[in-house]
């Protein structure tokens, strides 16, 4: 009897498999008992978590130069409005001027005095005009820089998702065999089924000495 259970633990290890679905790359792998959907789900959720780990190292980077040019940004955009300020007081200060030459013609200021101060005022009035123009200049480059930045970001991610959308289709089946070490019987024994012989005009047949009457 134990060489006969022996002999039966052997031919189950031999002949017994089981048919398994596996994705290598997400490691995901499951047996007859869980259904196709649960395995998909297992197997995007898997992908899921491996795609936003790679976005966020592959886009730190990135957000980094986003965050920079923003600061950038709002403090070209702070320069801006002062030299806008600056300039609006330098074209007041200039029509002031210009006001008070007129009013000095009839007044007997000296003209070489009042044309000093009128160059004077036009320069500094360039002055801050050309300030403004390089603000906004400054800020155009800076949008450009923006936007060049936050589509190389929208690239990564539409190729990170297009990526990791193919692996969750990655899919086989696999045949498992068991090891040797995971076969065991908790019952064995022999059973006797006896039949009859019975002769007939076409030949022996057998006959079952058991079962219903």
């Amino acid at each position: 009897m134990t060489s006969l259970q022996k002999d039966f633990a052997d031919w189950v290890y031999r002949t017994s498999s089981v048919k398994a679905r596996a994705n290598q790359a997400l490691k995901v792998f499951a047996g007859p008992d869980v259904s196709q959907a649960e395995f998909m789900k297992a197997c995007s959720d898997a992908a899921r978590d491996a795609r936003d780990a790679e976005i966020e190292k592959k886009t730190a980077t990135l957000d980094r130069q986003l965050k920079t040019l923003e600061d950038k940004l709002a403090r070209e955009e702070r320069e801006l409005r002062e030299d806008e300020s600056e300039l609006s007081h330098r074209k007041v200060e200039e029509a002031g001027t210009h006001l008070e030459n007129l009013t000095g013609l009839f007044g007997g200021r000296r003209k070489s005095s009042r044309l000093s101060s009128s160059l004077t005022k036009r320069r500094m009035t360039e002055h801050a005009k050309a300030e403004v123009e390089e603000s906004l200049d400054a800020i155009d480059t800076i949008k450009r820089q923006i936007a060049d930045v936050s589509k190389r970001r929208e690239e990564v991610i539409t190729e990170l998702n297009d990526k990791w959308g193919q692996v969750v289709g990655n899919t086989t089946e696999v045949t498992v065999a068991p090891k040797k070490t995971d076969v065991f019987v908790s019952l064995f024994g022999v059973a006797w089924m006896p039949y009859y012989i019975v002769k007939t005009n076409t030949g022996m047949m057998e006959l079952p000495a058991f079962g219903a009457e």
